[in-house]
């Protein structure tokens, strides 16, 4: 049965009801907020993690985690990472048992239409899907709002100002409250202090290189490179700032591919583009067609999931390289 992710937000007993829920979709911010929930909800359970990769790697690895009995909790709860068609014999023979004490939660990416385990729990009624699409504007603004309630000094402007340094991302944004949680114990925000908080500056530098790599533009992108700074903490910052402009190009492009109308295109775009990014984003929109948006974005795509599962990895070298990637194909066009 499929689900509204609003719904579960306000209420996670919603998504409990159920014997087993698949949450898929590209926000992985509202997947760790409804997990994070699931904990609290089942924290008199025993919360056991898996991988897509150890349940292929050991056949048996989900099924024994089911049967095995606990000396501690007869109630279980499993939440199974990555997940795809690739485990879908596994997750289907632990569902044929009916296991009153233990609940399954899946987490995957994207699942197209195609995807049989997506279809399985569209259509069952006792399992939940959960489609986790990209946040608007407006949802945005009701979650920091919601999040920083407690807060004096709460202006729009400071809403506007975590969502646009975040990328409209709302993982970032967690990871933004949870900084002025932490730094403001007063629970009264000043904008001056969070811009420093927030390292406004840095990241301001980093759009400027993002922007001028997109363009093939070697002085900007020459100066901005020396200037930016590549803190470990800012990397998935960094690659959601790269990944939310490509996206946004593809989409005009999509558009544009039916209207042939690009000045159109970018207008017609949600959410609406600020006038100010909208000169930059249409001489990227000239310079990149669809075809090789596609094809950087699916290379931001590997790099990102080898940061998330090598933790040694120097992400600063992984994202200068492909930006250095990007600058020189588009200074070939």
């Amino acid at each position: 049965m499929i689900l509204k992710s609003y719904i579960i937000e306000k209420n996670i007993n919603e998504l409990a009801k159920f014997r087993s829920a698949l949450l898929y979709g590209e926000n992985d911010g509202i997947k760790d907020d409804v997990k994070t929930k699931l904990k609290l909800l089942h924290k008199d359970s025993e919360i056991i993690n898996l991988f897509q990769e150890e349940i292929i790697k050991n056949k048996n690895c989900l099924f024994d985690n089911v049967n095995n009995s606990s000396l501690f909790n007869e109630k279980k709860t499993i939440f199974i990472q990555e997940a795809s068609d690739k485990i879908l014999d596994e997750i289907n023979e632990v569902l044929e048992k009916n296991h009153e004490t233990i609940k399954i939660y899946i987490f995957s990416s994207l699942l197209d239409k195609k995807s049989k385990l997506r279809s399985l729990f569209d259509k069952e009624k006792n399992l939940a899907s959960l489609p986790c699409y990209q946040d608007t504007d407006r949802t945005l603004i009701f979650y920091v709002n919601d999040k920083l309630k407690d807060f004096k000094g709460i202006s729009q402007e400071i809403v506007n100002l975590i969502i646009s340094n975040s990328n409209h991302d709302r993982k970032v944004i967690k990871n933004e409250i949870d900084k002025i949680k932490s730094c403001f114990m007063d629970k009264n925000i000043k904008k001056k202090e969070l811009e420093e908080l927030l390292n406004i500056k840095v990241n301001n530098n980093f759009d400027t290189l993002r922007d001028s790599a997109l363009l093939g533009d070697l002085k900007s992108f020459d100066k901005s490179l020396k200037e930016s700074e590549f803190l470990p903490e800012d990397s998935f910052f960094n690659i959601n700032s790269l990944s939310y402009r490509i996206t946004k190009l593809i989409e005009i492009q999509r558009i544009n591919k039916q209207i042939n109308n690009l000045e159109r295109s970018v207008e017609e775009i949600k959410p609406k583009i600020f006038w100010k990014d909208k000169p930059v984003i249409m001489q990227q929109c000239k310079k990149w067609d669809l075809k090789n948006l596609l094809q950087i974005s699916t290379d931001l795509a590997s790099i990102e999931i080898l940061m998330k599962k090598n933790s040694y990895m120097k992400n600063d070298i992984l994202i200068k390289k492909f930006l250095l990637n990007v600058f020189n194909k588009a200074a070939s066009f």
